[in-house]
């Protein structure tokens, strides 16, 4: 679908900071260092993740080939982001990624193609 591509590459550390089931969102935060705020990885829509670590040193976020799921009716894609460090790489399925600066403002936001209807004939239905 896309080819890969660096979203982001920095020295800064990310670490796992929060991650919510009943919204599927995941919050990567990066540490204080000195005269300047941490920023953040914010992902919507989280299908799936993989993580070795949740200590990032290094990071470059890297976007794979989309993910493409499939049910009789419907065909949806999504992300595969790549999080690289030298020690581990993490991976996360997910619809959308915002970065937001030490501010608090989004600075930049990834967004999966859109979806579409599959399938055809009359659905099946519950007597």
């Amino acid at each position: 679908m896309n080819p890969g591509e660096t979203l982001l590459s920095t020295s800064r550390t990310f670490q796992l900071w929060r991650y919510g089931v009943g919204h599927s969102e995941l919050f990567l935060r990066s540490g204080f260092r000195p005269q300047s705020e941490p920023v953040e990885l914010y992902f919507e829509g989280v299908r799936s993740m993989h993580f070795d670590d949740l200590d990032f040193p290094e990071l470059t976020v890297w976007r794979d080939e989309d993910v493409t799921v499939e049910n009789d009716t419907a065909r949806f894609h999504r992300l595969r982001i790549e999080l690289r460090s030298p020690k581990h790489t993490g991976v996360v399925v997910s619809s959308t990624l915002t970065y937001i600066d030490g501010t608090g403002q989004m600075k930049w936001t990834v967004t999966a193609p859109g979806g579409e209807e599959i399938g055809d004939g009359a659905r099946p239905t519950c007597e």
